[in-house]
């Protein structure tokens, strides 16, 4: 009969392989859990050494991310150790051993979880693509990022400050949704989202190149 273990090497290679090749950062990483399950003893202790020596190098090559430099070289993990012999038979009569149980069970669930993981890491990677591309595709990108750094600043304040973050981070969506660069402030107070007080800091921005609040608190002078 064929190997089980063998059956779920050929099974787990392929998720493996497809991991190595994403480029996940720290963020990835902790969000979908997929390291845990990589670093899993069923995987680290597998039956066959291809398996041993991908999932070593994955980890070790996250463990690199997460602390921020290069991966190391892999080292394949020491192998398992050899079962010991079983005791000779003490009569013909004695009763046989009865048999291990399957670890295929296992091998399907782990087999499963991986994948799992590897699901969410890829959506991780395409949801952030999607979030680069909206903001590039933007004719109001630098103007939307003057709002981002003020929303930013107010929750960091916490507090009813949060409520005036919300109201700027309003204003990002909107001009990170317009097809045509806005011109005045005027051309779009009629949108929802957009208060007389974001109109006067679009025209501050379009005219001088600075909104005064944002500056003041670059500079120290506020809050």
């Amino acid at each position: 009969r064929d190997n089980p273990a063998n059956k779920g090497a050929a099974t787990i290679l392929p998720i493996f392989k497809k991991l190595s090749r994403q480029q996940l950062d720290t963020k990835d990483l902790r969000s979908t859990g997929v390291g845990k399950e990589v670093n899993d003893p069923f995987f680290r202790n597998h039956a066959d050494v291809k398996v041993r020596n991908a999932c070593a190098e994955l980890v070790n090559k996250w463990k690199a991310i997460a602390m921020g430099r290069s991966a190391p070289a892999p080292r394949p993990p020491s192998p398992p150790s050899a079962p010991s012999a079983a005791p000779p038979a003490a009569s013909p009569s004695a009763p046989s051993a009865p048999p291990l149980p399957s670890s295929t069970t296992s091998s399907k669930e782990k087999r499963k979880q991986t994948e799992k993981a590897a699901g969410k890491a890829e959506k991780a990677k395409r949801s952030k693509k999607a979030e680069k591309a909206e903001v590039a595709e933007s004719p109001n990108q630098e103007l939307a990022a003057q709002f981002k750094e003020l929303a930013a600043h107010e929750f960091k304040k916490g507090g009813a400050s949060k409520f005036a973050g919300i109201a700027f981070n309003k204003v990002v969506a909107v001009l990170q949704g317009l097809e045509e660069k806005v011109t005045s402030g005027k051309s779009i107070a009629h949108l929802q989202g957009i208060g007389k007080e974001s109109v006067k800091k679009i025209d501050q921005y379009l005219e001088k190149g600075i909104i005064d609040k944002l500056e003041r608190i670059r500079n120290g002078e506020e809050d």
